[in-house]
């Protein structure tokens, strides 16, 4: 028995792009058929729409402490924009408080999500230099809840930051449990010299921190890490490669037969580092930096031969008060932006231009992450037994992308144009957004297992 019909999109499947009906009933995809062939009691017309599994998210900070900062949302205030924005699945990072274990953040994490995702949610587990011994140890007990990824950062060493030799005890650890070891990949030796130049001569505002943080800093990391990983045999992904010199690691990596993986973010892909110029630049301060043209067409270039498996968000939200605070020394702004919600709105735009296809943007925020954090085919994929999580879009309509339902003041995609708006947002079969309103419920996403296994 079919609940409802998405009648007539052009509907984007695992194997291409077809106008489709598609019948949903008990939370999953129940049948897909030629345009007007099933039946349902609740019939959407979505002719001249385009249907989309629903957005997979997995880099996002929700209710997030930075040193003295706090993110401004939780993970009621940040899912919702995720739905606005197409995305029905956010994996988040459980990074460890001051006396926190990878253990005791993850449950933390959990119980926080719990009470306020309406959209589903995984989470990575973090090992970070304080209890470092004591988390590693607890990898076992985490990939047992459910956990199959965890995140190691080779910059922020005085906070946060591993060095390479606990690095590779993390590989090694990883490889064991076949755990995906996701990496932030900058070398920390390299970034506070840059830090250092910047300070001593004085240049304190945005461009100096553009300046601060090389694109030889991101290379030289993932070189390292990635031989790491293969003297233990473990499998890594590098997020937010931000640079030429880093998408080229990366592809060298995999001529060499490792087994890697990248993600990019979509301000790398649309954004460019005149942003520091402008006089609110600091609302631009994220690590890595965004750089040049000449890097983000590299960028580009490294998503057309398949190099980057994603683009994600790295999502961060603070307002503009709390960016402009110390604006006129970046190293005390608050590290990161804000863009769970446009993302999805944003690449609209790379398809009104011709650098991706609907399936190409499938691939990159549906299907390949779900692959990566083993969702998939239960998420990520427009086919029958999936869950019905799906997205509908009307490509001709505008967004507005200056603003948004995230809980800041500010977009950093304000000066971009906007081709394509997400019209009705479905969870397992139940809308969360139709027509510009929030039609969902606190509380009603669901963890997701790191788990690969068949669809009935």
């Amino acid at each position: 028995m079919l609940d409802t019909v998405i009648r007539g999109s052009l509907t984007i499947l695992p194997t291409g792009a077809v106008p489709a009906d598609v019948g949903i009933g008990a939370g999953r995809i129940q049948a897909i058929g030629a345009p007007g062939e099933l039946e349902a009691s609740n019939v959407v017309d979505a002719a001249q729409h385009v249907l989309l599994p629903g957005a997979i998210d997995p880099h996002v900070h929700l209710n997030t402490r930075f040193g003295e900062w706090v993110t401004r949302d939780d993970f009621y205030t940040g899912t919702v924009p995720a739905a606005f924005g197409g995305t029905t699945t956010i994996i988040d990072f459980a990074i460890p408080l001051p006396g926190e274990t990878a253990r005791s953040a993850f449950e933390r994490c959990q119980k926080e999500a719990r009470d306020g995702a309406v959209v589903d949610y995984a989470l990575h587990g973090c090992i970070t230099r304080e209890a470092f011994s004591e988390s590693l140890a607890e990898l076992p007990e985490l990939r047992a809840r459910g956990m199959r990824s965890v995140k190691v950062f080779s910059a922020y060493r005085s906070t946060i930051g591993l060095s390479f030799e606990q690095i590779e005890q993390v590989l090694r650890r990883a490889a064991d449990m076949d755990l995906l070891v996701l990496v932030h990949a900058e070398t920390d030796e390299m970034i506070e010299a840059g830090i250092a130049k910047e300070v001593a001569a004085g240049r304190l505002g945005p461009r100096g921190h553009a300046a601060s943080r090389s694109a030889a800093a991101e290379q030289d990391a993932i070189r390292k890490v990635a031989g790491l990983a293969a003297k233990a045999g473990a499998k890594v992904l590098f997020v937010h490669v931000s640079s030429a010199e880093g998408a080229e690691a990366v592809r060298q990596a995999r001529l060499d037969g490792q087994s890697v993986q990248a993600e990019t973010c979509v301000q790398y892909l649309f954004l460019d580092d005149e942003v520091y110029d402008r006089a609110d630049g600091q609302l631009w301060i994220c690590s890595p930096p965004i750089r040049s043209r000449s890097h983000q067409q590299a960028l580009w270039s490294a998503l057309d031969d398949g190099t980057f498996d994603l683009i994600s968000t790295d999502h961060n939200c603070f307002d503009s008060r709390q960016k402009a605070l110390h604006r006129d020394d970046f190293r005390r702004v608050p590290n990161g932006i804000p863009g769970v919600e446009l993302r999805m709105p944003v690449l609209f735009g790379a398809i009104q231009t011709g650098r991706l296809t609907w399936e190409s943007l499938a691939r990159l925020t549906a299907e390949a992450p779900a692959r990566s954090f083993r969702l998939w085919p239960r998420k990520g994929c427009i086919a029958v037994g999936s869950d019905a999580d799906l997205v509908l879009v009307d490509p001709t309509a505008p967004t507005d992308l200056s603003s948004s339902h995230m809980a800041t003041d500010y977009s950093p995609f304000t000066l971009l144009p906007g081709n394509g708006h997400v019209v009705q947002t479905w969870l397992r079969g139940s809308r969360l957004v139709d027509r510009d309103r929030f039609v969902g419920e606190r509380g009603v996403g669901e963890w997701v297992h790191g788990e690969r296994s068949e669809v009935p």
